[in-house]
């Protein structure tokens, strides 16, 4: 790696980019051994087969080329410490690692930049999730040696912020949640397949009954106080259907913005919200 080269690592959420057509590696790594400062692996990378033998403790490497049919049985003799990914190659700058072997759907992205000026601008796509860079954890040798972390994707959501002007003053719907007992905005799970705008859409319509469109290039996300993360985006509403999916178990209602927040009582969610209504216009 070029040592001008800024890289970062992101766990990635919801729904896969679109891989197809870019360049893959089909790539295995099992221990064989370790103990004592020295670890002993068979790896594979795509039709290349190798045994790399290393010794922490002198800071060497050892790699010895070997056969598919000698790969074979040694990758079994790894039991359960191994794992299997494939890594695709967008470009020079980004790295997706699709985990298998058990390990779906667990995926990471590496994103480098020639500068701290390329990486201050960087803007994290939707389907980047919590950043774990500096986290040894998340390595390949970790994950083969000792699995993945504990709950190591937090649970991911998305939610709309529908908003109108009325008499140049923004309103906010709200919903109660489920269990009626607090306001909310609409928000929910991720889908395999759908997009977190796609989502934030749905919830919408189904929990407030709200058709609309999600205002471009303005977004937030929020830790909620259940430490779920929600990654919020405004909808400009259009239409508040009189019936929708959930209008049995859910109440709604049009507020001023100031009254509005004033119902919602996860902090974080409320700070998330006033930082996207500075960037709402009429």
């Amino acid at each position: 790696m070029d040592p001008r080269k800024i890289t970062r690592t992101f766990m990635l959420i919801g729904p896969l980019p679109d891989v197809r057509g870019l360049p893959a590696s089909t790539m295995k790594k099992g221990c064989l051994s370790s103990g004592r400062g020295r670890e002993v692996w068979v790896e594979q990378n795509d039709r290349s087969y190798a045994i790399r033998v290393q010794d922490q403790q002198a800071n060497t490497i050892s790699l010895v080329n070997i056969s598919q049919k000698e790969f074979a049985p040694l990758w079994e003799l790894c039991g359960k410490a191994r794992v299997e990914l494939v890594r695709y190659l967008a470009n020079t700058d980004f790295e997706l690692d699709v985990f298998g072997g058990g390990f779906e759907p667990f995926a990471l992205a590496r994103v480098h930049f020639d500068s701290s000026l390329g990486n201050r601008r960087f803007k994290k796509p939707d389907f980047l999730g919590r950043e774990i860079t500096d986290s040894e954890l998340y390595s390949l040798r970790v994950i083969a040696l000792r699995g993945l972390p504990v709950n190591p994707i937090p649970q991911m959501q998305a939610g709309a912020v529908p908003f109108l002007f009325k008499n140049g003053i923004l309103h906010i719907v709200l919903v109660t949640s489920s269990s009626g007992s607090r306001w909310l905005i609409p928000k929910g799970r991720l889908e395999t397949g759908m997009t977190l705008q796609e989502v934030a859409l749905m919830e919408a319509a189904e929990e407030a009954g709200v058709i609309g469109i999600i205002e471009p290039d303005v977004e937030a996300q929020c830790r909620m106080e259940d430490q779920r993360t929600i990654h919020l985006y405004p909808l400009r509403v259009a239409t508040l259907l009189p019936l929708w999916p959930e209008k049995l178990s859910r109440r709604r209602i049009v507020l001023p913005i100031y009254h509005a927040l004033l119902r919602i009582t996860d902090v974080e969610l409320c700070r998330a919200i006033r930082s996207l209504s500075r960037e709402l216009l009429p």
